[in-house]
């Protein structure tokens, strides 16, 4: 039989907040595409095209995102709990799914590395579980583990403090698991892998493997993580090379406009004279007026910014004006919000409908 996927997406992505109160966290764009369809082509990469899709939160909107961005011959279904199950819960749930061998990844993280390696590892090995670890610089938000010589996880702790820190090294996310772990999984109760599974698989004899990733990892768990993610992504895909800058480009840059850094550019895009687009992505059909300065910033769709606006390390929502001599630093903006002329928005989160004129 062949080796099936199950993708958690049920999470509500409070981090992300005003963004995910309009848009799934796995459906935020990261380089043109959902972040979900990362993992999705890891795991279509890998041949693991029947997958199931653990969800709740605006799981209609996951759901039509999901399946207008997969691949024609992969076999998607969908596990909505109507009420939360934990992660290894939610895969419980999907169990009559599971008939051999199965990989399990987090549907709202940015997640693209070879999967087929992995899941090579865990037969060669013959293991019942396998993790996926990553290196990161601040661990204080993860699950860490603690591996022996032979690869085998000595122990796990989640979110430790900086004094309880004994490793860099995290869970990612990603597991490939034997249907026999199921048996570990109690039904009616939230049960998560990291927290509760794991342990208890470990105190009844079985041991769990490691999988270092050699690829891209990020939780795009907060909008600078976000803006961080589509430079990752840009970097790694971008399809032209402007002044040692790898870019994405889906509409023609007119003379006088200066575009640098990792940057994606989307269909429909209109950009003045003067304007510069600095490590960034705009996405389709926004218009850009003159003398317009965005920096390390992400622009979603249909938003209108105009003459003499400054913009830099923020997230703006779709179908947001910005009008004129406005200058934005460091905030997000949700949706459908209309700055007036001078507006100055430093350091927050904006969710009004209307910013008065400054003025």
């Amino acid at each position: 039989m062949t080796v099936k996927g199950v993708l958690m997406a049920g999470g509500k992505g409070t981090r992300l907040r005003p963004i995910t109160y309009s848009i799934p966290k796995p459906l935020v764009p990261v380089a043109g595409k959902p972040v979900i369809s990362y993992i999705l082509d890891s795991f279509y990469n890998a041949g693991v095209k029947d997958i199931i899709i653990t969800t709740g939160y605006k799981f209609e909107a996951l759901i039509k995102g999901v399946l207008e961005n997969k691949f024609s011959d992969q076999n998607i279904l969908f596990s909505v709990e109507k009420d939360p199950a934990g992660t290894a819960g939610g895969v419980k749930l999907a169990e009559n799914f599971i008939d051999d061998t199965f990989v399990v990844g987090s549907g709202d993280i940015l997640i693209d590395f070879d999967v087929s390696k992995m899941i090579e590892e865990h037969k060669k090995r013959g293991a019942n579980i396998t993790i996926a670890l990553t290196r990161v610089d601040d661990p204080s938000q993860f699950g860490i583990a603690e591996v022996d010589d032979e690869g085998y996880v000595k122990r796990f702790l989640e979110k430790p403090k900086k004094s309880e820190t004994f490793s860099n090294t995290i869970n990612a996310g990603v597991y490939v698991i034997e249907p026999s772990v199921l048996e570990y999984i109690p039904k009616g109760v939230q049960f998560d892998f990291a927290k509760d599974l794991f342990p208890k698989a470990m105190a009844n004899g079985i041991k769990i493997y490691t999988y270092e990733i050699n690829g891209v990892w990020l939780d795009a768990g907060r909008p600078g993580d976000l803006i961080k993610a589509n430079q990752i992504m840009v970097d790694k895909y971008g399809d032209r090379n402007i002044n040692g800058s790898r870019m994405i480009l889906k509409a023609r840059i007119p003379d006088g406009v200066n575009v640098s850094g990792p940057t994606y550019i989307g269909e429909g895009v209109a950009i003045g004279k003067g304007s510069s687009i600095d490590s960034s992505t705009i996405y389709e059909g926004v218009q850009i007026g003159n003398d317009v300065e965005i920096k390390n910033s992400v622009i979603m769709s249909s938003c209108r910014i105009l003459d003499g606006s400054k913009i830099s390390d923020s997230v703006i929502m779709q179908n947001t004006v910005i009008g004129e001599a406005c200058e934005i630093r460091n905030s997000v903006l949700s949706q459908k919000l209309n700055l007036q002329k001078g507006s100055r928005v430093f350091d927050v989160a904006l969710s009004s409908e209307i910013i008065q004129d400054e003025n």
